[in-house]
């Protein structure tokens, strides 16, 4: 079973698998408009799916929907409208058919109004595969924390608050320690269970308002927005001992525990992101130079 992020965010290859089902979805919907279409222009008999008031459920497309149990989808407008929109055009389809049998005219109002709810599901579908796909960039493989793009935009917004209202904002790189020993070791797929696992660590135990990102290689920025730098300092460590103690079972059960030094900086305003970042690379030297396991903020000497 692929698993989701949290927060209604998917990881790669939950997204994958949306996109792929959702392609699947695409061409049971091509495959049930062909065949109505068939059997309007060909005269054919009208599969009796288009003549049930509950069409929509029973039909390919409709079973593929229902099938759905991902918590992403069930909480997205577009995959909620696609159910809308779907009902809608087989209530017209079905007005159609029943036309057809009765030797009733179709207008061009009524075929008009067919192709349009035909037009808005296929745009639904697409609009929710393109998501998907711009998803799929904003998430690391990996680790499931989001990557730099999405980050830099939130680091954007809230430095722009901070000069607005005054208020701190910390930033802080966390690098994970002695990864590359635990890959001399164990091989590197247990290394990239150690990032991953160690990354989830983090992502759930931040605050609700704080956000993550994968920055490179075994190293994650953070922004503590709202926050006075003893604040900063006390939610910075409390992650390191919670995750110096969380226990990482890599195959054959062996367990591994893993630490992390930070270094930190308050957000100056005036400065560029490149500029803040490296103010809090530097710090993170300091701390992997004094020992690890432990958070140095920058100090301006001038």
């Amino acid at each position: 079973m692929i698993s989701e992020h949290s927060d209604n965010q998917l990881n790669d290859d939950a997204a994958r698998s949306h996109i792929l089902s959702l392609e699947d979805g695409l061409t049971e919907h091509s495959k049930c408009l062909k065949d109505w279409h068939r059997s309007l222009l060909c005269g054919l008999p009208v599969s009796d799916v288009y003549l049930l008031k509950d069409g929509y459920l029973k039909c390919d497309f409709g079973k593929w929907y229902r099938n759905q149990t991902s918590t992403y989808l069930s909480n997205n407008e577009d995959f909620l409208l696609i159910n809308k929109a779907h009902r809608e055009m087989h209530d017209i389809a079905r007005v159609l058919a029943l036309k057809s049998i009765l030797e009733d005219p179709i207008t061009k109002e009524d075929y008009d109004v067919l192709s349009e709810r035909e037009q808005e599901l296929t745009t639904l579908l697409h609009k929710l595969k393109d998501k998907l796909h711009e998803n799929m960039s904003k998430i690391d493989f990996l680790t499931g924390a989001p990557t730099r793009q999405p980050f830099l935009q939130t680091f954007s917004k809230e430095q722009a608050r901070a000069l607005r209202t005054g208020e701190r904002c910390v930033i802080a790189l966390i690098d994970l320690d002695n990864l590359k020993d635990v890959n001399d070791t164990y091989g590197h797929l247990s290394g990239d269970k150690v990032l991953k696992d160690a990354a989830q660590y983090l992502i759930r135990n931040l605050r609700k308002y704080d956000s993550i990102c994968r920055y490179g290689g075994d190293e994650f920025l953070i922004c503590i927005p709202q926050t006075t730098p003893d604040t900063a300092r006390e939610i910075i460590t409390r992650l390191q001992m919670g995750l110096s103690s969380f226990p990482i079972t890599l195959d054959e059960g062996i367990v591994v525990n893993i630490t992390a030094s930070a270094g930190a900086t308050v957000m100056a305003t005036e400065q560029s992101i490149d500029e803040i970042i490296a103010r809090a690379d530097e710090a993170l030297y300091n701390a992997k130079r004094k020992g690890k396991n432990q958070i140095i903020f920058f100090e301006n000497n001038g």
